[in-house]
Formats: C-alpha cells, structure tokens, sequence
C-alpha cells in the first residue's frame, strides 16, 4: 500500500518526534518523548507558528488589488499572478500550497490532542477539557478556511452534493483523502464549535487561543455562510455582549506609536493572522470607496513603491499591526454582521446603526458624519463597502465575492487586465473554488480536482 502524502511535508516528522520513544533515560523532554502530560497537548496548542497563520492567496483573488501597468506585472512571479487571474493552476509542480498544508497542519495537531487530551497524565479534569475544546475550535476554523478556498461556495439547496475537502478526524497518516460533501464538513465545523463552547473558558490569556466570545463569533461567521442569517445574527449579539469594544483610530491619527500588538488588540475575538506579506497596489476602485477624511485611509494606507503607478496606494496594515493583519473573527466583523443580517430584513434604520457604531471609530469626532439609507438594498450595498473599507489586505474580501454570487442584486462580473489579456470571472464560476496544487493530487489522486 502507497503511504500517503498528507498535505505538508513536514507531518512525517512531526509524528515521529511525538512517537519517539524515551524508555532509556531518566529525564524526559518535551518532543523527545510520546505524548504523556496534559501540559504535553497545552504545548501543542501553544504552538503560533502552526496555529497563528491562516490564508493570504485570496488577497490576490479578490478585487482589494491591482497590478496597474505592463511593467508592473511582467515582474510578478507564477504563485502572485495565477492566483490574481483565476488560473486553474495556483502553484507551481511540486511547490506546497501553504493555504491547504497550513490548515490541514492545523488539523493534524489538532486530531493529536482531540485523540489523547483526556487519557493525559498530571492534569485536571477542567483543563483537560478546555484543552479538549480549543482543539476542536482550532479544527473548525481550519476547516472553514480549507471549505471556502477548495469547496464550493455554500448554498443551502446543494450543500449535500457540493464538493467539499477531505474530513480528518483522527491523527491517521493512511486515512481516506476522499472529499467529503460541503455539508458534512460545515455539520463537523458546527458540532465543534457547539461541542467545544461547554467547555471553553470565558477568559484566554490572549486572543491566540480562543475563548467563548470567539466561537460564538466563529459560529455567527460559520452560521452567515451558511446563509442562516438569523442565527448568524443570534451568535454575533452574544459575542458583542462578552466585548464590543473598537479601537479609536483617532488616537493614531498622526502616528502609529502605541498601536496595539495583535495578541492584545481589543477588536480582536480570535488571532488568525494573513499568513503571508502582499504587498501590492490597492485597487483604486477601493480607494473610491473611503472619504478623504476617513482615518483608514491615513492609518492603514501609504504611498505605493516600485513599479506601481504614482499616486498609487497600498496597505501599510502589516507594519502598523505589527506582523501581519487579523482575518479572524473581530468585533467589526460582528457589528457588520449584525447590519446585514437587519438590512436583508427590511430593517434599514437599524442596519445603518450598525454600520455608524462602527464608522464613528474611524473618523476624528468633528469629521464624523452618520450614513443613512433610503431603502434596505441601498443599505446592504453600504454595507457590502464598509466590509470592503474595514477588512482590506485581509483575504476577507474573496469570501465575501463567493458568497455574494447567490444574492441576485450583489453578484457581479469581474474583470482584470494582465500581460495584454482579459481575464474575467463570471458569476458562479468554477474559479471561485481553488484548484488543489498538482503535488498533492500527484500522490493522492482520490483527493480529486474542482471541475475547470
């Protein structure tokens, strides 16, 4: 039988440092022996390196940048312009995808505390279990990144015969790769999230490790996708109401000094940073989008370099944030969730409440001018643009663009010139779900291509 390739090269070496054997010696040490103490998984999960990173390709996918002029993107190496003209191919041969080998990691590390945890010596009951449910959160989340990148986007009537990813829920190096249906793995990422809040602390000693406010966010986020806008608006109420807190970017105004690290920023439900720089021209569409007096475009935005054309823009959010931006769930995300969910509901004085509690942080007190709507489809494309304004350089935007394509008044056409050719994707296209990288597919056929 063929040993498996299990998404990242390095999972070979992990399971044979946890499995090593330290039978002949009398002081163990952690990864020179099996996994033996609680304190062994919390380690695990304290891991940042494997845990903290999520996707950065959908920035490239989605329409937060451009590559403005000829010069420009004859610089471009393959795995920065595939991606940016929805190629059917996103990496080289034999190059690792990092936004599928992070995530099923992350799962992998995940399974191994999930399997072991509660057999764990020297620990007690109580953190054994919290232990337990941060490894199913961490599992979820990971799952929902790898669903909407390689599934299909999600619509409710299709759901059971959608392509989904592989499932893995066992630390198993010869499991079946087969691709479950895109509802048996949101059913997973629920019961995860549903299970783990039992017993997940209401307090995290930092945002990278999850506590109840995050899965409540993650399940308004999960149950949003799912196009179960009522519950997503349910899970978000309840988040905001354990912190609703949002930083004033008035206090950054003329300097960056004192900006918050992103394990302590209290916007911030759950860590899950962009996993990789783009350093890119902002799509000057998006620029349109901000008021000249919008402090996001002070704090977050600078002068472009290189290449790019003059007076061109682009996100300085890696250097103000100190790393790399938060694509996790915030309290932003919440209070945007909250408007959109009123807004498809006819409720368009309340939505735009929303949208202002949150735009009333973004502006010096004395530029702050409250936007109103004449009618709840104007108020869900308001929405639709301060989601584009606040999660830009994030990836968030190539989500929404998926999702979007089942709403008949927000679904559209995009398209990009590259080299001297038009690219275009269509509504529903088949681009919108990530071609898995040929290395994989080499050694695991039965993983099995997105339809081109």
């Amino acid at each position: 039988m063929k040993t498996k390739y299990i998404f990242f090269a390095s999972i070979f070496a992990l399971t044979a440092v946890m499995q090593g054997c330290r039978k002949y010696v009398e002081v163990e040490q952690y990864n020179r022996r099996e996994l033996k103490y609680t304190t062994d998984y919390a380690y695990l999960l304290n891991n940042t390196t494997v845990f903290s990173p999520t996707f950065s390709t959908p920035i490239l996918s989605s329409d937060d940048i451009t590559f403005a002029n000829l010069a420009y993107q004859q610089q471009q190496i393959e795995s920065i312009a595939w991606p940016y003209i929805w190629s059917s191919q996103l990496v080289p041969d034999n190059t690792e995808d990092l936004n599928w080998s992070r995530p099923y990691k992350q799962i992998y590390t995940a399974n191994e505390v999930i399997a072991g945890v509660m057999q764990s010596e020297d620990g007690l009951e109580k953190e054994k279990r919290a232990l337990l449910a941060e490894a199913k959160i961490q599992r979820a989340y990971a799952y929902f990144v790898l669903a909407n990148l390689y599934g299909d986007i999600y619509d409710p009537k299709t759901a059971g015969n959608a392509l989904g990813v592989p499932l893995l829920l066992q630390p198993d190096l010869f499991a079946s790769l087969k691709r479950a249906s895109l509802a048996q793995v949101y059913a997973q990422i629920l019961q995860d999230l549903n299970e783990a809040l039992v017993d997940i602390p209401t307090t995290a000693s930092n945002n990278r490790h999850p506590n109840k406010a995050a899965v409540e966010a993650l399940l308004a986020i999960v149950n949003l996708h799912m196009r179960n806008f009522d519950l997503a608006a349910t899970h978000a109420d309840v988040a905001l109401q354990y912190n609703a807190t949002l930083l004033d970017l008035q206090q950054f105004a003329t300097s960056a000094s004192g900006y918050p690290l992103p394990f302590n920023h209290p916007e911030t439900y759950f860590l899950k940073q962009v996993g990789q720089m783009i350093d890119q021209q902002l799509n000057p569409e998006l620029v349109s989008l901000f008021d000249t007096k919008d402090l996001r475009r002070t704090v977050y935005m600078q002068a472009g370099t290189g290449q790019m054309p003059s007076g061109a823009l682009r996100s300085k959010k890696m250097s103000v944030m100190v790393g790399a931006p938060n694509a996790g769930p915030s309290v932003p995300e919440m209070l945007l969730i909250k408007a959109e969910v009123e807004a498809r509901k006819g409720n368009t004085a309340t939505a735009m409440e929303f949208v202002n509690k949150l735009r009333a942080k973004r502006f010096k007190q004395q530029d702050f001018t409250p936007l109103s709507a004449t009618s709840a489809d104007q108020a869900l494309q308001i929405i639709v643009d301060e989601r584009r304004r606040e999660f830009f350089g994030t990836g968030l935007r190539w989500l929404d663009m998926r999702r979007f394509n089942l709403d008949a008044k927000l679904a559209k056409e995009f398209k990009r010139q590259f080299i001297n050719q038009e690219y275009t994707l269509k509504i529903n296209s088949a681009s919108y779900v990530y071609p898995v990288a040929n290395k994989y597919l080499q050694l695991n056929p039965e993983i099995g291509q997105r339809p081109m």
